[in-house]
């Protein structure tokens, strides 16, 4: 196609704020704009009104149905149909565009236009069920599911995030055009080697970032973290994506839960980066999942990390890490080990800088002028 000139983007939630979907909307739109694309912005935000008529409604039947379901409004044929419509409008609004990019896998416009249409996303509902939930989904999800499928099927581009994702989604799909470019880092704030090394010098503190689904991480980090606080009074804990009530223990001294951290926000955005320079670690064992994006963060500050072998994390960075250990077992008794190890490394600014150097190229613009290549390479739209 043509130089790309105009974008039309499509996101759930709205992609001017940082805190929608852990900076990417933002940091993708942005990002594009300062490559000089002109950037239409689409909020598929679901309709609070329909959405409660829904939850109130069908959402009692699905739940009757099956109390395990996951099956909510966003996933609805009502979501769906109102969604729908909502890009059609902005295709007619937007004629103008060359392309049309959505950062879900969920939706799109490939029925509804001949221009192309772009995917970006990280796993697809099917994937969810067959890591996640290790079940087979219910008749209303595998609903969602085909309609999620036939969508992905006909894209132009699909771009999953992962590539343990990318290769089951080649797997699984027809589609010739799903392609993995790497991963990224979702920060708006930088730090110098220099800065870094000197705020870790004599530092004591550990990082945490989850939200109430990495229960079963934190729970574990802070039983190994009482131990650990016992041979050194000045072990502090920081849990950022959960508040004590979350938690629902009695917890040790200095282990401080600031709850959801809004980057949007000035002074929150100044607390978080913060946290994360001052951190001596960055642990998250929840099995299967280690908060991935906050992990990368926590690489590019320089943090050594103690995580969980999932499979993204180890296809991503290999099955040995230099900047840091993988823990086997999510146990207090693994963690105060692993923790151990990282504290007496004997050149811990060695394993900090290998954190950085592992992630540094992952930058947005890189990302975005990968996907700008493969887009221009697409046959041109009517």
């Amino acid at each position: 196609m043509k130089t790309l000139r105009e974008v039309t983007v499509f996101t759930n939630g709205d992609s001017t704020k940082l805190s929608t979907w852990s900076n990417v909307p933002y940091l993708f739109t942005q990002t594009l704009i300062e490559k000089g694309i002109k950037v239409n912005r689409v909020d598929l935000t679901p309709d609070a009104s329909l959405k409660n008529f829904w939850d109130k409604t069908m959402g009692r039947v699905a739940r009757k149905l099956n109390k395990q379901t996951n099956f909510e409004y966003f996933r609805s044929r009502l979501h769906f149909m109102n969604v729908s419509s909502r890009i059609k409008k902005a295709i007619h609004a937007h004629r103008q565009t060359d392309i049309f990019i959505f950062l879900t896998f969920s939706f799109s416009a490939s029925k509804l236009t001949k221009k192309p249409v772009v995917l970006f996303g990280d796993w697809t509902y099917d994937y969810y069920f067959q890591y996640y939930e290790n079940r087979k989904p219910d008749l209303l999800e595998q609903q969602s599911i085909h309609r999620e499928n036939s969508g992905i099927e006909i894209a132009d581009l699909v771009l999953p995030l992962f590539p343990g994702i990318a290769a089951h989604m080649k797997k699984t799909y027809s589609n010739k055009n799903i392609h993995y470019l790497g991963n990224v880092i979702n920060s708006v704030n930088t730090i110098s080697e220099a800065e870094a090394l000197k705020a870790k010098e004599n530092s004591n503190e550990l990082l945490f970032v989850g939200g109430p689904k990495y229960l079963a991480g934190a729970l574990s980090l802070i039983t190994a973290f009482g131990n650990l606080k016992k041979q050194n009074p000045l072990l502090k804990l920081h849990i950022v994506g959960m508040k004590e009530a979350d938690i629902g223990i009695t917890l040790p001294t200095d282990v401080i839960c600031y709850g959801y951290i809004d980057k949007g926000n000035d002074k929150e955005r100044e607390l978080y980066y913060d946290l994360f320079k001052r951190a001596k670690a960055f642990i998250n064992t929840t099995p299967k999942w280690g908060a991935f994006s906050a992990t990368i963060e926590a690489m590019y500050f320089y943090n050594p990390v103690i995580v969980m072998p999932y499979d993204e994390f180890v296809e991503t960075f290999g099955k040995q890490i230099p900047f840091g250990v993988y823990c086997h077992e999510n146990t207090a008794e693994a963690i105060e080990k692993s923790i151990r190890t990282v504290f007496e490394h004997t050149d811990y600014n060695s394993v900090c800088i290998q954190a950085n150097n592992a992630v540094k190229d992952y930058s947005w613009s890189a990302y975005i002028d990968k996907m700008i290549r493969l887009i221009n390479a697409l046959p041109k739209g009517d």
